[in-house]
């Protein structure tokens, strides 16, 4: 344990050594038992963990809260103008999903088939007539 971890951890997570990460907290304790700038700075954690500790927060009074309450806008919207907007938004996702589709079925080349009319193989996507080249001697 460094004096810096040391530190990074006491700042992090207070003077109660149950707050401090298990995997350190062994090697923390040991390092307290050790040194004496440690136990300082514990001290001085150890009073700002207490002050934390005591201070609490006053719930709001009722006025305020009433006073925020009523600062909200009132919606004069009903709920079928939303339900309505998101029928829209959906029907314009749609039409562009169909648009999409039909397009790209139009326009999209043909891919051509990977049997002749003699039932061979076609590799590609031209017609090649095979007696025209030399493929040397079949065995």
């Amino acid at each position: 344990m460094t004096p810096e971890r040391f530190r990074q951890i006491v700042e992090a997570y207070g003077a109660v050594p149950q707050r401090w990460p298990i995997r350190e907290r062994a090697a923390a304790e040991a390092f307290v038992g050790q040194n004496a700038q440690a136990r300082d700075m514990l001290a001085r954690e150890a009073d700002l963990d207490r002050l934390l500790d005591a201070y609490r927060v006053t719930p709001p009074d009722s006025a305020l809260t009433g006073a925020i309450i009523a600062s909200i806008p009132s919606s004069r919207r009903s709920s079928w103008t939303y339900l309505l907007k998101g029928l829209g938004i959906m029907g314009a996702g749609l039409a562009g999903a169909i648009a999409g589709a039909f397009l790209t079925m139009t326009y999209t080349p043909s891919v051509p088939t990977l049997i002749d009319e003699d039932e061979r193989p076609i590799f590609t996507s031209f017609d090649v007539n095979v007696s025209e080249f030399d493929l040397g001697e079949t065995q």
